[in-house]
């Protein structure tokens, strides 16, 4: 019993050692891009809850995305929205950044292709349709308060919502928040075990993220992930990764208010996510 409760008392030694370490460096690297950083994890497998400006706003940028399609997910659900519902592409209505529906102009798509094309290639006109068919960007937000989540909010349509303005709320959530919410989105009981697994599958098929926490990923992890950018040097990522024998770990990562091009802003999201990756790589 006693080597145990030794065990156990360097193991809890280390947890908080690693966080006072991984507090400095995301402090020297807020210095070093003059912005902000935002970030909060969830272990799952032993409940352990860490971040950093974690109860702070950032912009969601395009990981609102996920909660977009847990909206539809959950009317069609409830058979609020017919499972095979659509809509047609109007071409005054295509936006920058729509790699899918651009070559759909004048067509009609099925909204829940709509939800891949916005998960998997982050199509804002796709984003658009979905947001349309739920009640636009309240019904996101009236469901996210329906499932305990508090804060996050989305006001505007693609791509104003990116504009991620220093001090505007619009549009915004905490890390904290977002993390707990996909954990009850994915693992909770506010969707079926059908619209969950669905959920998780876009959010796996992610063609997008390639060179930001997936770049640094350990070998044997899998991930679901999402990210997003924006004005004012922003850039963000939500993601689950988990690895046979370990349950989900719940990560969000945010950058905003700096000066930094798309590519660096990448680069500091996989170094944050590598932080991160380093105390679960032993496992």
């Amino acid at each position: 019993m006693k080597k145990l409760l030794l065990l156990l008392g360097l193991l809890a030694s280390s947890s908080v050692t690693y966080a006072a370490k991984l507090n400095e460096d995301l402090a020297a690297i807020e210095q070093h891009i003059g912005g902000r950083i935002g970030v909060s994890v969830w272990d799952t497998q032993n409940d352990e809850h860490w971040d950093y400006r974690g109860d702070e706003r950032f912009p969601m940028m395009s990981t609102f995305k996920t909660l977009a399609c847990a909206t539809m997910l959950s009317e069609m659900d409830s058979e609020k929205l017919d499972k095979n519902a659509t809509a047609k592409v109007e071409e005054r209505n295509i936006v920058v950044w729509s790699p899918v529906m651009d070559r759909m102009a004048g067509q009609t798509t099925r909204i829940e292709h709509a939800c891949e094309a916005a998960m998997l290639m982050s199509d804002n006109t796709a984003a658009n349709i979905v947001l349309r068919s739920i009640g636009g960007p309240n019904g996101v937000t009236r469901f996210l308060r329906s499932i305990g989540d508090g804060a996050t909010r989305l006001d505007r349509f693609e791509p104003r919502l990116n504009e991620a303005k220093p001090g505007d709320k619009q549009d915004t959530t905490t890390p904290n928040a977002i993390v707990n919410t996909l954990h009850t989105l994915l693992e909770g009981d506010a969707l079926s075990y059908e619209s969950r697994i669905q959920l998780k599958i876009w959010m796996q098929d992610n063609k997008v993220s390639e060179s930001l926490m997936r770049s640094v990923l350990p070998k044997g992890w899998s991930i679901a992930d999402r990210s997003g950018a924006g004005g004012f040097g922003s850039r963000g990522i939500t993601a689950m990764i988990w690895k046979e024998n370990h349950k989900p770990i719940y990560i969000s990562i945010y950058i905003t208010e700096t000066d930094l091009s798309l590519q660096a802003r990448d680069q500091v999201i996989a170094q944050v996510s590598q932080l991160i990756l380093d105390e679960y790589n032993t496992i």
